[in-house]
């Protein structure tokens, strides 16, 4: 075997053999070049025209159009689990039909180069600090603490739309995972490093564009473009961590956008009223009248 050196070129050692040729990669930085950042920046351009193509197809140009009317009941912590079935029911309404179709038909376009993204996109060997920070504030470990405090906070305090909000990220975490691991059991798809056959679609950004999507829509385009940016970071990370096929990642933001604008359309903004109920009180026999302040 001959063993051939090119001194000019800085990304690997090439050896030659009789009937094949190899290449030894150096493990890249965990630092991304200044090409690969340009590389993250345009990818996330991309997605966030894709989600103002989604929403517009959904009719939300105006920053929120909540009922602001719904009744106390939808945002009850006892009626949780029953406010579950109904927003999940709210998944199959008419409204997400054309989110769907282009969220669908771009997971089948994006396909097509999934393995070109894989080879000039994700980190091959090791990791990089894109890709752990990406994957760390995605992760159902951090998500699901803060939404369970934000919902506590949010029950606790006298502002509807917060309560509302809170109460719409807690619903569309529970559906929006639900769906996320039946859909990876049922389709099996191995992950580009071949770590499991989960991959399909990701988990991480069916979260963090549900999320996004609520955020959005409670607290208008100046809050969502965050909210996006952020999603957006995380879903780019998980592709560069070579744990997603960028086709994973397309289709977990098209499912994380469904359930977040079905959760909200349905829960919009409950107005829960007073702390404490009044009526009046006769006593016939000592002849009062009063009356009767009772907690809610």
């Amino acid at each position: 075997m001959k063993l051939r050196y090119a001194p000019s070129q800085s990304t690997g050692i090439k050896m030659m053999g009789d009937s094949s040729q190899r290449t030894l990669r150096l493990q890249r930085g965990a630092t991304p070049s200044i090409g690969e950042g340009r590389q993250c920046m345009l990818a996330a351009v991309i997605i966030l025209v894709w989600v103002c193509a989604l929403a517009r197809a959904d009719g939300q140009n105006t920053p929120s159009r909540l009922p602001d009317d719904t009744p106390p009941e939808y945002t009850s912590i006892k009626r949780f689990p029953q406010n579950l079935g109904g927003n999940f029911l709210a998944i199959f309404s008419t409204k997400n039909i054309a989110p769907l179709l282009i969220g669908s038909a771009s997971t089948g376009v994006i396909s097509i180069w999934d393995e070109d993204i894989k080879e000039h996109f994700s980190v091959q060997d090791g990791s990089s600090s894109v890709g752990k920070a990406g994957s760390t504030l995605g992760s159902l470990y951090v998500v699901a603490p803060v939404v369970g405090g934000l919902l506590l906070a949010g029950n606790r305090s006298q502002n509807n739309r917060f309560n509302s909000f809170t109460y719409s990220l807690a619903q569309g975490l529970v559906i929006d995972q639900g769906i996320n691991q039946g859909l990876k059991y049922a389709i099996g798809r191995t992950r580009p490093d071949k770590s499991n056959d989960q991959s399909f679609p990701s988990g991480h950004a069916s979260t963090s564009f549900m999320f996004a999507t609520v955020l959005q829509r409670y607290y208008g385009w100046k809050a969502g473009i965050i909210g996006y940016g952020v999603a957006s970071f995380i879903s780019i990370a998980r592709v560069r961590e070579n744990k997603h096929w960028a086709s994973d990642a397309t289709a977990g933001a098209t499912l994380g956008y469904i359930v977040g604008s079905s959760v909200c359309r349905r829960t919009g903004i409950s107005i829960r009223g007073a702390k404490f109920s009044i009526a009046p009180t006769v006593d016939l026999a000592h002849q009062r009248v009063g009356v009767l302040i009772t907690p809610n």
